[in-house]
């Protein structure tokens, strides 16, 4: 008997023992301690690699603490983590009951918090249709009169909703955008999508739309920009090493060129490598390359230059700033990195990513570029060489490319050692 009562106290403590450890084990961050349970859903729920698994686990974790006093914070998290659940389900039930409990999640915070524009662009993200998208984005603007969120409306407007009345309203909302933005590159990006908006209108629509509103705008831009000030950093830059950058940005934005000449911007960038190859200074000289690579970048946007002039012109700046001796390296990598960008030939490419590489072999990005350039070459040893030191110096989150290309080179460099088909 007393055998049996010991084996049974035995088996009681510890089952209290492993509850006790599964309980600390699951309660992970302190209730209050909002930034730790955002990077375990980082970690558990928001990767590419989390697995429906992982995220009902920290969903779990996530309701147990939303037990006590109303949490913003946690409240957001839960939607989100709802959000991410039904990504992630296969059956279409399930996933519109996570989706459901998510918008319930979201609707406390508005409850809550209305002039808290989070919980509208929660319930913007998980709207049934088009047109609750949009209303719930114009509570976001209402409750917060950010840029950013008039962009989203704008977008919703011309997408789910369309038609004249919506997408005049959207080139209003972009317009306010511009206005209340205090960011030069944000504010000249919002300028130019307006002109964009209100021109197309005016195209689809001519009588429901006139050009006042496109002029205006045009009006404005041209007033808020200080021409005076930008021309004299342009013709002494030296003068104006900790600015010129954005003066670059301002005026080499291709988008507005009816409001800056692309020509002016291009005098300016020359002007500045010559200040570059004169000065004696290398702090001086580093300011001034990165300033030009910034109006280069600007003038390029994410491709190629259209012009074949422009791409010769590029990389002959490149040559004469790498010519200077900057220091640090990063800096000459990161030229070497454009001119890699701005040269349509591939070998060409290649040498100057091999360059790159030499000065600071741990980017990572450069490594997927000249892997890539591999791909491009059909030179699959190379690439898969290239493509492994990529996935070992990339973030996870930055692996989904780098694996696609690796398949893809796997299997061409493969496919070269299988025999053919033999008919039969």
């Amino acid at each position: 008997m007393q055998r049996v009562l010991a084996i049974l106290s035995f088996a009681v403590l510890s089952a209290v023992a492993d509850d006790s450890a599964f309980a600390q084990e699951r309660a992970g961050c302190e209730r209050s301690d909002l930034r730790c349970w955002q990077q375990l859903q980082g970690t558990e729920c928001a990767q590419p690699a989390s697995t429906l698994q992982t995220c009902l686990v920290f969903l779990q974790r996530i309701e147990t603490a939303r037990r006590g006093p109303y949490s913003t914070g946690l409240a957001l998290l839960h939607g989100e983590t709802l959000q991410n659940v039904a990504r992630r389900e296969v059956s279409p039930r399930a996933k519109e009951r996570y989706l459901q409990r998510s918008r319930a999640a979201y609707r406390q915070v508005v409850k809550n918090e209305p002039f808290n524009a989070s919980g509208y662009l929660g319930l913007a993200d998980v709207a049934e249709n088009g047109e609750q998208r949009v209303e719930w984005l114009r509570g976001a603007v209402r409750a917060e009169f950010k840029p950013a969120h008039m962009e989203l409306l704008a977008d919703a407007l011309s997408t789910e909703i369309g038609g004249h009345t919506a997408d005049l309203e959207a080139a209003r909302f972009i317009e306010d955008a511009y206005t209340y933005e205090s960011t030069n590159g944000e504010k000249w990006r919002y300028a130019a999508s307006a002109l964009t908006r209100y021109t197309e209108a005016l195209e689809r629509y001519p009588s429901a739309a006139d050009d006042r509103s496109a002029a205006n705008v045009l009006l404005r831009v041209k007033d808020d920009i200080d021409y005076p000030q930008l021309q004299r950093m342009l013709l002494a830059p030296a003068d104006y090493l900790p600015y010129l950058a954005d003066a670059f940005a301002t005026l080499c934005q291709e988008s507005i060129v009816a409001i800056i000449s692309l020509d002016e911007c291009m005098a300016g960038l020359e002007l500045a490598v010559a200040t570059a190859e004169d000065s004696a200074l290398a702090g001086d000289r580093r300011l001034l390359a990165e300033a030009t690579l910034r109006g280069m970048r600007t003038i390029a946007g994410e491709e190629l230059p259209r012009s074949a002039q422009v791409r010769e012109r590029f990389v002959d700046w490149i040559d004469r700033l790498l010519a200077t001796s900057l220091e640090p390296v990063d800096v000459a990598a990161n030229l070497w990195e454009a001119q890699s960008d701005f040269t349509p030939d591939l070998l060409e490419r290649i040498d100057a990513l091999h360059a790159g590489i030499e000065l600071s072999p741990n980017r990572g990005d450069l490594h997927l570029k000249l892997g890539s350039t591999y791909v491009d070459l059909k030179s699959w040893p190379e690439a898969l060489e290239e493509l492994r030191a990529a996935k070992l110096l990339l973030l996870p989150d930055e692996h989904e490319r780098v694996d696609g290309l690796t398949e893809k080179a796997e299997a061409a460099w493969q496919a070269r050692f299988q025999p053919p088909d033999v008919p039969e």
